[in-house]
C-alpha cells in the first residue's frame, strides 16, 4: 500500500468515529428525561373520565327479589329471638323382662310328677293356680306320723300326767306344721284322718300372676327337693335397654321420664322411668345401655321387640334461637338466609349448638332480631349457590354473589324444537354479535341448564350443559333436556378462558 492509499484509509476511519459520536449524542438527548423548565411548554394528556361509585356488594353472597318474586316461592321469614330450649333424644331400645319379675317355682318335697296343670311354655298363670301334683313317699311317712299322733293325744286325753299330755299335744303341732311346710292345705290335711287311704299329693302352686317362661319337668319324672319346677315372669313390668352414645349420657338422668313408642302398638305410647345407668361402654358401638322400667298394660311390649325410647332433655336457659326450618345443612357448614330492607337476601355461615324440637340455639352468626328464610330457603340457595345468583326464574332478578361482566355483546338463544323437549336430546342455537351487529366467531360457548331441587316433593337438583362450536354463522351443539318443566338457562361466552358475558333465561320443556 503507497502513502496516498494509507492517508484515505485513515481518513475514512476518522469520518467514521465522527458520524458515531454525532449519532449517540443525539440519542442521549432524546433520552433525558425533560427538565421542570420545560414541563409547561409539554400540552398535557386529558385525563381519563372518573368512573362513577359502584355498590359495593354484601360481604356475603346474597339475591334481590321483587315482592311478586317472593311470593312467587312462598318465602317466609322469621325473627331470631331469645327462647327455652328442650330437645328429645331418641334411641332404639329392646324389650326385655324385668328380673327382679322372675320366680323360680320349686319342689317343696321330693317325689314324682303324677300331673302337671301347664304344660308348655308361653302359657299365662296365676297367682296361687296349681301347676303340678307331685306324690312323695317321704310325704306318706309324715301322713303316718300325723296319724299316729292324733292317736297318741287322743289315748292320753284322759291322763292324770299333764306333762304326758302336753307332750302329746306338741308332737300333733309338730307333726302338722311339718306337712303344712310341705304345701298341703289345712283341707287335705284333716282329710288324712277321714280317708287314710286316699294318695297323698302336694300341689305346687304358682307365687306370682305372669307368663311361664320354661318348664323343666314332665309328667313321671322324679325331682328332688327344691329343685326347679317353673320360672314364671311377670311382664305387667318390662325393662326397656335403650343404647345412647357417650357424647348424650350426660343428658341422662336416673329418674328421667321416657317415651317408649313400639311398631306393634302406632299411635300408642308408653312411660316409663329411667332407673339404671350402666357403667361401661361397649367398645364397638360406644354407646352406654339405660335401662327403662315401663309399665305393662294389656302386654303390649313383649320381651325381644324393638322399640324407640325418647328421652325428653331441657335446657338450661334463654338462648338466642334460630328455627330448624331456616337452617341448611350441607354437611361442612350450616348456612341461613337473611331476610333485609328491599327485598334483599343473604346468605350466612352460622355456628350453631344440638337442635331442639323447633329450633337451634345459636352460638355464632347471628343476632336477636334479624329475620331469617324460614320456606323457600332451598329454592334461593340452590339458584346462588349453583347458578351465581338468581336466574331468569326469578325475573332477572339482581345478584350479588360476583360483579357482572361489562360486555357490549349480544346473546341470542334458541331451540329445535320449541319449545325442547323433556327426556330427549335437542339443538341448540346461540348467536353472539358485538354492538355493531358483527358476529363473534371466535368465542367458546356453552350452554348450562339447571332445575332447582324441590325438597317437599323429594327430588334433587338436575343440571345438564353443553360446548356449542361454530358452524359458520352461530354456535350449535346437542343438549340433553332430562324431563319437562321450567328450567333455568345460564349462557358463557369466553375467549381464551377469559369470560366475555354471561347471558341467562329460562324455557318450559314439553
Amino acid at each position: 500500500m503507497n502513502s496516498r492509499e494509507r492517508h484515505l484509509v485513515i481518513s475514512g476511519i476518522a469520518i467514521g468515529l465522527i458520524g458515531a459520536a454525532v449519532v449517540a449524542g443525539m440519542l442521549f438527548v432524546l433520552s433525558r428525561p425533560a427538565s421542570n423548565d420545560h414541563i409547561d411548554h409539554v400540552p398535557a394528556a386529558p385525563e381519563a373520565a372518573t368512573p362513577p361509585p359502584q355498590p359495593q356488594p354484601p360481604e356475603s353472597p346474597a339475591v334481590q327479589l321483587s315482592e311478586d318474586e317472593q311470593r312467587a316461592i312462598g318465602v317466609e321469614t322469621s325473627e331470631v329471638k331469645f327462647e327455652s330450649f328442650s330437645r328429645e333424644l331418641t334411641a332404639p331400645g329392646r324389650v326385655e323382662q324385668a328380673e327382679t319379675a322372675l320366680s323360680m317355682i320349686s319342689a317343696r318335697v321330693g317325689g314324682r310328677i303324677d300331673r302337671l296343670f301347664v304344660n308348655f311354655t308361653g302359657q299365662s298363670v296365676q297367682r296361687d293356680q296349681p301347676l303340678a301334683l307331685i306324690y312323695s313317699p317321704a310325704l306318706v311317712t309324715a301322713a303316718e306320723e300325723y296319724r299316729l299322733a292324733l292317736d297318741n293325744r287322743q289315748r292320753l286325753a284322759a291322763s292324770k300326767e299333764p306333762s304326758a299330755i302336753s307332750h302329746a299335744e306338741e308332737l300333733v303341732h309338730a307333726s302338722r306344721r311339718r306337712l303344712e311346710l310341705w304345701g298341703l292345705n289345712s283341707a287335705q290335711i284333716n282329710a288324712l284322718t277321714t280317708s287314710p287311704e286316699t294318695p297323698i299329693h302336694i300341689t305346687t302352686f304358682s307365687t306370682v300372676s305372669g307368663i311361664v317362661i320354661s318348664r323343666n319337668v314332665t309328667e313321671g319324672q322324679y325331682v328332688s327337693e327344691g329343685e326347679t319346677l317353673f320360672t314364671v315372669a311377670d311382664l305387667s313390668i318390662v325393662w326397656v335397654k335403650a343404647d345412647i352414645y357417650e357424647s348424650d349420657i350426660a343428658d341422662v338422668r336416673i329418674g328421667q321420664s321416657v317415651s317408649i313408642i313400639s311398631p306393634a302398638s302406632p299411635g300408642t305410647t308408653l312411660r316409663g322411668r329411667v332407673d339404671f345407668i350402666e357403667p361401661l361402654v361397649n367398645e364397638q358401638s360406644r354407646t352406654i345401655p339405660v335401662r327403662i322400667q315401663v309399665p305393662n298394660p294389656g302386654m303390649r311390649l313383649r320381651p325381644g321387640m324393638f322399640v324407640q325410647a325418647a328421652f325428653a332433655i331441657r335446657g338450661g336457659g334463654r338462648v338466642l334461637g334460630a328455627p330448624r326450618s331456616a337452617v341448611i345443612d350441607t354437611g361442612t357448614e350450616k348456612v341461613v338466609y337473611i331476610a333485609k330492607e328491599g327485598g334483599l337476601f343473604e346468605r350466612r355461615k352460622v355456628e350453631l349448638g344440638t337442635a331442639g324440637e323447633t329450633s337451634y340455639p345459636v352460638i355464632s352468626g347471628l343476632t336477636a332480631g334479624e329475620r331469617v328464610v324460614t320456606h323457600g330457603t332451598f329454592l334461593i340457595d340452590s339458584q346462588t349457590r349453583l347458578t351465581g345468583g338468581m336466574t331468569g326464574m326469578f325475573g332477572g332478578s339482581k345478584s350479588f354473589d360476583q360483579p357482572a361482566a361489562q360486555s357490549d355483546l349480544k346473546v341470542t338463544l334458541r331451540t329445535e324444537p320449541d319449545p325442547p323437549l323433556g327426556s330427549e336430546e335437542n339443538n341448540v342455537v346461540v348467536t353472539v354479535q358485538e354492538a355493531s351487529g358483527q358476529a363473534v366467531a371466535d368465542a367458546e360457548v356453552k350452554v348450562t341448564i339447571i332445575m332447582p331441587a324441590m325438597p317437599s316433593m323429594g327430588m334433587p337438583e338436575m343440571r345438564g350443559s353443553a360446548d356449542l362450536t361454530w358452524n359458520g354463522s352461530a354456535y350449535t351443539g346437542k343438549l340433553n333436556v332430562a324431563m319437562g318443566g321450567p328450567w333455568n338457562v345460564v349462557v358463557e361466552v369466553r375467549r381464551g378462558g377469559q369470560l366475555l358475558t354471561t347471558y341467562r333465561t329460562r324455557f318450559d320443556a314439553r
